[in-house]
């Protein structure tokens, strides 16, 4: 009587609690036993880069005016082509050599460092 009123998910988290303890032991055992590899990591010496600085590239939302007030003019630009919709907006690129300015309409979305 006691399983026929009992709700189907509980006995499923039933059946499935022993299967998860098992993987669990297996898991500690396999990661503290003897054989395990060990290793060593280096750390990495950071430089300092106009990434690292984050005043080098244009940022999200500064206006095409403004990257160009900025930066110049760019070495090529592209336009995306076909129809112009609301759902999908002229995307234009703009290439400095190392980075690349990504606009929707006139906004800045992404810059792309090289």
């Amino acid at each position: 009587m006691l399983i026929t009123q009992t709700p189907k998910y509980l006995l499923s988290l039933l059946l499935c609690i022993p299967l998860y303890a098992n993987t669990a032991n297996a898991a500690d055992k396999s990661v503290h036993s003897d054989t395990a590899a060990t290793v060593k990591v280096q750390p990495v010496k950071q430089t300092k880069t106009a990434a690292a600085t984050k005043t080098g590239y244009p940022k999200r939302g500064m206006t095409m005016k403004q990257v160009r007030r900025h930066y110049g003019k760019p070495h090529s630009a592209r336009k995306s082509v076909g129809k112009v919709k609301k759902k999908w907006p002229r995307i234009t690129v703009w290439n400095y050599g190392k980075f690349s300015v990504y606009f929707e309409r006139h906004i800045t979305l992404h810059t792309v460092v090289h």
